[in-house]
């Protein structure tokens, strides 16, 4: 299972289009403007431990099918908020756009993500740097495989984001949009996403400023984790003065769910 590992600085709205022209000249590189619908599930039941379904799913292709077991032991020892990623297709963005209804087709594939409680600061790891381990599944039936083990739709956003690339190393500055942010669904509700999406131009960000994300993905060993941090280092001197690459609070991004919690509450 690979590393992720990242470091985000706040961009102001004002400050956006200078950010774009910074980032841009350091990679060299053009921009991809992309938006990407994300949507957080939940088990419904958190008596049920991992995938009820999960002999069936050891049967899916390679590689999925060894993720998918792999996932079911990680859930069956600690309940969490998964995360599904659909890309956001130009075509479905300018439909919308005209006032049609436009719903992402079912056979795209979608990208189910995991994320382990980052690691904490130490002597080897920066402040600055968050640093955890990651999983991911790409299958089109996703959403389908979720309801069928019992999981719900907790939240429904969209991230805009500008994306550049130097090397290995990812820059995304991203901004979130939300279609819902809780459903708040009861164990008999039947209350599920619409799977339409609306003209993004009619949607308010959720806050007025932009995150900047560098980050690196590498094996989990302890050279490559190394090398991950210590390429985002250099590159956070070099922007010294002009992004601030903060320190976060690691329990920011604890996908955990408590035990406490009963079903259905808010």
């Amino acid at each position: 299972m690979p590393h992720d590992i990242f470091m985000a600085a706040v961009v102001a709205g004002a400050d956006m289009v200078k950010a774009r022209t910074l980032v841009g000249g350091f990679t060299e590189m053009r921009e991809r403007h992309l938006f990407d619908r994300i949507q957080h599930y939940e088990p419904q039941d958190l008596a049920v431990k991992g995938f009820p379904k999960a002999k069936e799913l050891q049967k899916e292709r390679p590689p999925n099918g060894p993720l998918w077991q792999e996932l079911h032991q990680i859930l069956a020892k600690q309940p969490a908020t998964l995360q599904v990623h659909t890309k956001i297709t130009d075509e479905v963005i300018s439909k919308a756009g005209t006032g049609e209804a436009v719903a992402i087709a079912p056979g795209k594939s979608r990208v189910l993500r995991w994320t382990e409680l980052p690691d904490p600061p130490s002597s080897r790891i920066p402040p600055f740097i968050i640093q955890r381990r990651i999983l991911e599944i790409s299958d089109s039936r996703i959403e389908q495989i979720l309801a069928e083990n019992g999981f719900k739709v907790k939240s429904d956003l969209v991230d805009e984001s500008y994306q550049w690339w130097l090397n290995d190393v990812e820059f995304a500055l991203t901004r979130t949009y939300a279609l819902s942010l809780d459903f708040n669904q009861s164990p008999d509700s039947n209350q599920s996403p619409s799977q339409q999406i609306p003209d993004l131009a009619s949607l308010q960000p959720v806050a007025d400023f932009w995150i900047l994300f560098v980050r690196t993905r590498v094996d989990s060993t302890p050279e490559r984790t190394q090398y991950g941090q210590n390429q985002l280092a250099r590159i956070r001197e070099q922007f010294a003065g002009v992004f601030d690459f903060k320190a976060f609070d690691r329990r920011f991004f604890d996908s955990r769910i408590q035990e406490k919690r009963v079903q259905g509450s808010a």
